[in-house]
């Protein structure tokens, strides 16, 4: 699950993970941020070249919203941005 909330630099998106793959959890919080510089409400998504791609607005001041693209690397269970 991506949620959006505050953190140190500004809006940020996490990442939690259900326990047991099940909507009603439990829910493990993962305990970096996957993006932290002032930018939410994401979406993960496959491109048609079957990258995972996340989409965010940023920066979190409007009217200066944009929407933002960045490839996302999946290993051993975690996410993380690319490049």
């Amino acid at each position: 699950m991506l949620w959006s909330s505050f953190g140190t630099d500004g809006y940020a998106i996490g990442v939690a993970r259900s326990k047991t793959g099940r909507i009603t959890g439990p829910w493990r919080q993962e305990p970096e941020a996957l993006f932290g510089r002032n930018g939410g409400h994401g979406m993960l998504f496959r491109a048609f070249d079957g990258r995972l791609v996340l989409t965010i607005h940023t920066p979190n001041k409007t009217p200066l919203e944009r929407p933002v693209f960045f490839t996302v690397r999946e290993a051993d269970g975690r996410l993380s941005l690319t490049g």
